[in-house]
């Protein structure tokens, strides 16, 4: 027969061994870090410059609140000091029986703290920083001792840890209105200035080649000041020969230049040297009209003996090629084409209706590339003209824009999206274009609710201009949005469809 005390020794052998298995007895089912999932609370203040985020799990057994206080400054972690320093207090509650501990930071931005409840259930968290000579306190926000996990809104927010967002170019901001000038949209093409466009004629007879054996520069080419752009073997004779030109410059300057010697020696009349001199100073007329500087300085033609070589004056693009390798040319036969790659006409279509309504226009924003745009503003640009109709059913006009200069790049032929601005205009709320994230056809933005918080939300868009784009529906005066890091953000916080073919 079994003895009483072996059967009640099994069972409470057996609940030991459980115990032990879990780690041993917990008193406190709160604090023990294990078998369960931690509930986050979160309270976060940004003041200026400063993000100050806490992020704690809160003991109601225990009365205490133990967490981490991550601090950002300038988008980027708050540095730690040199010596190993507290850069300030956090406090949990106020007057005597307020807890309040020193911060250290255990890496740059983060310091980690445990605060006790005193008297009172619902206190508040409060931070008082100290660096660069200055000192700041920060209201984070309430705390109650019996407030349960965290009320989860209906949204739905994604997390998104903050050391994370210090890894990347990461920044957000308040929205806020604006005054947004009027404006009407347009699309067109790049074209040259004419008034910054030369074309090269050949300046003798000849024929054509290469630079230093070398081929014609292609259309679309950009070449630099003393860049050889051709040369010209010139015929030997005819009325626009070259040689015959230059044949006479070298006689009549040798024959001024012993004339000169025998007037020393008094061996030569003055009228035949005046005549020698009129007849070099003629020849080296003509012959420096060759050579030197042609085209308002666009081209330089140099004198190489037997040829002719034509090279850059200025930086330019060349637009067109009329000759190629063996032409033979006439004087004045055009070569090639060259433009300034710095000044652009833009030939625009807008709807005559819409610009009628706009006024003066006071600035333009042109867009060559999808979701990359630059602003011109005043006297940066110049409406060169307005023709219409500009379109077979007679709505649109024609509008042509000269941009005077150093424009993003801008290549002949481009199509491009302009943005007209009118003069004035009206408050709209704004966030930066950088903000604005393209979803399957859908503009989304992410709202920061807290420092690792954030919501996708879906924005209806108006006009851009200067780096804003205005928000018509999806966003309220205040809220803060991400800024730079959108794409990262959307790829961490995405969801994953993974297909696992079977069913758990």
């Amino acid at each position: 027969m079994p003895s009483p005390y072996r059967a009640s020794f099994l069972p409470a052998l057996l609940t030991l061994l459980l115990m032990a298995g879990c780690g041993g007895a917990d008193l406190d089912p709160d604090d023990h870090d294990h078998d369960h999932d931690h509930v986050y609370h979160r309270l976060t203040v940004w003041d200026g410059e400063l993000e100050a985020f806490a992020r704690f799990e809160l003991h109601e057994n225990s009365g205490r609140i133990e967490g981490n206080l991550y601090l950002t400054l300038h988008d980027q972690p708050m540095p730690k000091p040199e010596a190993d320093e507290a850069i300030g207090w956090i406090r949990l509650g106020s007057g005597a029986e307020a807890d309040e501990a020193q911060l250290k930071l255990d890496a740059p931005g983060r310091a980690r703290f445990e605060l006790f409840f005193g008297d009172s259930d619902q206190v508040p968290l409060t931070v008082g920083l100290r660096w660069n000579g200055g000192e700041r306190e920060l209201m984070l926000g309430g705390v109650d001792r019996y407030a349960g996990d965290p009320v989860s809104p209906e949204l739905d927010l994604r997390e998104y840890e903050k050391e994370s967002q210090w890894r990347l170019s990461f920044a957000a901001s308040e929205t806020e209105p604006r005054m947004v000038a009027p404006v009407v949209r347009a699309t067109g093409r790049v074209g040259i200035d004419e008034r910054h466009a030369l074309t090269v004629t050949a300046p003798v007879d000849g024929e054509v080649t290469g630079a230093g054996g070398a081929p014609l520069p292609a259309p679309g080419s950009r070449v630099s000041v003393g860049a050889p752009l051709a040369r010209l073997s010139p015929t030997l004779t005819g009325e626009g020969s070259w040689v015959a030109e230059r044949t006479a410059y070298l006689q009549a300057r040798d024959s001024f230049e012993r004339a000169q010697r025998l007037r020393e020696a008094d061996a030569i009349s003055l009228g035949d040297f005046q005549s020698r001199q009129r007849e070099y100073e003629q020849r080296r007329a003509g012959y420096e009209g060759l050579t030197g500087d042609l085209g308002r300085g666009g081209v330089r033609m140099h004198d190489e003996g037997d040829r002719l070589l034509l090279s850059a004056g200025r930086t330019a693009v060349v637009t067109r090629l009329h000759v190629g390798p063996g032409t033979a040319v006439r004087r004045g036969d055009p070569l090639l084409e060259l433009h300034d790659p710095d000044r652009f006409w833009l030939h625009l279509l807008a709807y005559a209706d819409e610009l009628d309504g706009l006024g003066e226009i006071a600035g333009i924003e042109v867009e060559p590339r999808r979701g990359e745009a630059f602003s011109v503003g005043e006297g940066a640009f110049q409406i060169l003209g307005r023709e219409g109709p500009g379109d077979a059913g007679g709505t649109r006009v024609r509008v042509t824009v000269a941009l005077n200069g150093g424009d993003a790049g801008l290549r002949l032929d481009q199509p491009v999206r302009v943005g007209l601005f009118g003069q004035g205009g009206d408050d709209h709320l704004v966030v930066p274009r950088s903000a604005v994230f393209d979803e399957h056809s859908h503009k989304v933005v992410f709202v920061q609710h807290s420092g690792d918080q954030f919501e996708r939300r879906m924005v209806r868009t108006g006009s851009t201009a200067d780096g804003w784009t205005v928000i018509v529906e999806g966003l309220e005066p205040g809220e803060r949005v991400v800024t730079e890091g959108v794409y990262p953000l959307h790829l961490a916080t995405g969801d994953l469809e993974i297909d696992h073919g079977h069913e758990h």
